[in-house]
């Protein structure tokens, strides 16, 4: 069987594949799974692993202290312990191999300004191009609520992106995308989704039992990464050489198929920038349908009809259309003020260049 064309691949462990039906860490599922990271590292595939279950590990071992794990006080506390046990189980079976593992922790905050992104696309390059593995999660210990991200699915996205990553492979303990709730009868398996076309024949059921994120989480993140060229699957941790067989090519779990061409950098980060937008744009009919053509267009001051917000030039602004639709993501040549003087006038520089624009997914 031919190999996938996969060279760069993230692989997010999720919670629930690393837990064991007590809820302590499966250190025997952790180590069958950096075996098969071993494995595609030594086949000249860049891995990076995204990993869930500090916070389980955290509150496994404190077992004095019973409170919910739903504050963000709780999830430092949790976090803060967890995390030594899971990159010490980490970094003890990557020895076995002859891996080098680095942890990376993120919030919000290193993917919300152009700076900090090539920041941290820099951190990646130099960790791979050392041939050492990169772990990351989520910095619990330091987020503040309105930081945090949704899941590490969202998380593992992000770095997908980010990295240029042929596919995200998402682990967890469900076998894939199901046409229903698994737990309905007839449910089925399917085994290529078309984020766009095949999201109406779904119902999803509840998430999973300890981690953050979902089905539908699971299903946006690889919705924006298809919209990205990046392949996304989504598999059983547990099923043998999970990892493997996808590589090989074979159909295990459910595979995302991407929707259009790989973008440039820079439209990678704008395609993950809504939630920092700090304002919005309003274009005409000429102008939307210039933006929304396969090529778009440079967006010029007559297009804009009306703004809101608060911005300076680097900044994110969404762009709508005159139903107040949103069209895409786009970076500000020019801050607000600058635009009031302009807006709906001839003669001005674009105010969105078309390479520093990302159109909206369908």
């Amino acid at each position: 069987m031919k190999h996938s064309p996969y060279a760069n691949i993230v692989v997010k462990i999720g919670t629930n594949a690393l837990l064991t039906s007590n809820n302590v860490l499966d250190t025997e599922a952790l180590s069958g799974l950096v075996r098969q990271v071993a494995a595609l590292a030594k086949g000249s595939v860049k891995v990076t692993v995204v990993s869930s279950g500090a916070v389980a590990c955290g509150k496994s071992r404190l077992t004095r202290r019973k409170p919910s794990a739903e504050s963000v006080g709780d999830r430092q506390l949790f976090a803060a312990i967890g995390q030594v046990e899971l990159m010490l189980n980490y970094r003890k079976a990557a020895e076995e191999h002859g891996l080098t593992i680095a942890q990376v922790l993120a919030t919000k905050e290193d993917f919300r300004t152009r700076d900090h992104y090539v920041n941290m696309q820099r951190c990646f390059e130099t960790i791979h191009e050392e041939g050492v593995i990169p772990i990351v999660n989520e910095n619990d210990v330091v987020s503040v609520e309105e930081l945090m991200f949704t899941d590490n699915d969202q998380l593992a996205g992000l770095v997908a992106s980010m990295i240029g990553a042929d596919a995200l492979v998402i682990l967890s303990n469900i076998d894939g995308v199901f046409d229903r709730p698994i737990d309905e009868e007839g449910a089925e398996l399917i085994k290529t989704f078309h984020p766009i076309k095949d999201m109406d024949r779904i119902r999803i059921g509840r998430k999973s039992s300890f981690g953050k994120g979902g089905m539908q989480a699971k299903l946006e993140t690889a919705k924006l990464l298809s919209a990205q060229g990046i392949t996304t699957h989504i598999a059983n941790a547990s099923a043998p050489d999970v990892l493997l067989r996808i590589r090989k090519g074979e159909e295990v779990g459910t595979m995302i198929l991407p929707t259009r061409a790989r973008p440039s950098r820079m439209r990678r980060w704008l395609a993950n920038s809504a939630d920092h937008q700090c304002g919005t744009v309003t274009v005409d009919q000429g102008a939307g349908k210039a933006l929304s053509a396969e090529q778009p267009a440079n967006l010029l001051p007559v297009g804009i009809r009306a703004f809101e917000g608060v911005f300076r030039k680097g900044d994110i602004v969404s762009v709508l259309n005159e139903k107040g639709e949103t069209i895409g993501l786009g970076m500000a040549a020019y801050g607000h003020s600058v635009l009031a003087k302009c807006m709906g006038k001839r003669g001005h520089p674009p105010f969105i260049r078309a390479d520093y624009f990302f159109p909206s997914i369908a």
